[in-house]
């Protein structure tokens, strides 16, 4: 018997690929109960009004049986908007299911919670990033059934590279097995070959390049990840407000006479050897000044981001990026 979907669900937290697979089994369920395929949407807040998606939710389709609408950001949604949205909680249509996604997890400053709260307990589902011990496992399942090995050196590098998400392991390992032959045993060579030049730009690549002081490579990491998600725009800079916030005491650190790895441990950095390298870059080409500077400006940036017009957060993010890293120290 299929299982029974909800009308709205929501699921915060940064595990992007489960969340992902999750939104599919709800679409194959409705297809298996409909024998059709869901008309499907997906919305940002800040590029579409509240009041038009609840529109859609409520009007019937002409084309389908049901209606797949997914919300994303739901951390920038305004407390008006909210508001909306509870109405529709309260007395949601029958042909159609809401579902609202964010990177955000339960404790967080930016998690939704009056928005959660609205919801059934049931309703609510939080994906977390795996612990690091089922990423290896995970990973080393993956090329099992791939009729492949992974030499543990290799293992600890793949996973130095890559986001700890689902998706991000899931694509990264499907890379890597395209390009070794069947039966291959995995070395640290294959992995820096395969996913130095085939991994998609990420937040992580973005502040590497960003370490290095390399300002035309930040550029270009940035407007790949814009052209491949147009709605990341805000989403960038309050990722990259973590890692350079680190940045700057590590850079402290290692100025008060600290080697690299005793900042790292006194401030618990994750990424193993290749985010020890960066963090080192940074300390390098980097003052402390330089940091506090570009760290104060980027808080006025995204305050502003938050209502600014969507055609000039690009431009402005740019600015920023370029006051930030300024002329390239050798």
């Amino acid at each position: 018997m299929a299982a029974r979907i909800l009308p709205v669900y929501m699921f915060p937290g940064p595990e992007v690929g489960r969340k992902k697979e999750r939104i599919s089994a709800i679409i194959a369920t409705l297809k298996e109960m409909d024998q059709e395929e869901p008309e499907i949407h997906r919305f940002y807040p800040y590029d579409t009004d509240v009041a038009s998606i609840l529109s859609l939710l409520r009007n019937g389709s002409l084309f389908s049986s049901r209606r797949v609408v997914t919300l994303a950001d739901a951390h920038a949604l305004k407390a008006a908007d909210i508001r909306l949205l509870k109405e529709y909680i309260a007395s949601p249509s029958g042909e159609a299911v809401l579902i609202f996604t964010t990177d955000e997890g339960p404790g967080s400053r930016e998690y939704p919670r009056t928005l959660a709260d609205a919801l059934p307990k049931n309703a609510v589902e939080v994906f977390w990033e795996m612990f690091e011990r089922d990423k290896k496992g995970w990973v080393m399942s993956f090329f099992r059934e791939k009729g492949l090995r992974i030499d543990p050196a290799a293992l600890d590098l793949l996973l130095d590279v890559t986001e700890g998400t689902t998706d991000a392991l899931r694509e990264a390992c499907e890379l890597l097995a395209f390009s070794v032959e069947r039966g291959a045993f995995i070395s640290e060579d294959d992995v820096d070959k395969a996913l130095e030049h085939g991994r998609e730009e990420t937040v992580y690549s973005l502040f590497d390049r960003f370490c290095r002081r390399d300002l035309s490579g930040v550029l270009e990491a940035y407007r790949k990840m814009l052209n491949s998600d147009p709605g990341a725009a805000d989403r960038v800079l309050s990722l990259l407000a973590d890692p350079l916030a680190k940045l700057r005491d590590f850079t402290a650190l290692v100025h008060r006479g600290l080697t690299g790895e005793q900042a790292a441990k006194e401030l618990s950095l994750r990424g193993g050897k290749r985010a020890l390298r960066a963090y080192t870059d940074g300390a390098r080409r980097f003052g402390s000044e330089e940091l506090d500077h570009a760290l104060c400006h980027l808080a006025d940036l995204e305050a502003w981001l938050r209502t600014a017009p969507k055609e000039a957060r690009s431009l402005r993010t740019e600015l920023w990026l370029c006051r930030a890293i300024g002329p390239i120290h050798a």
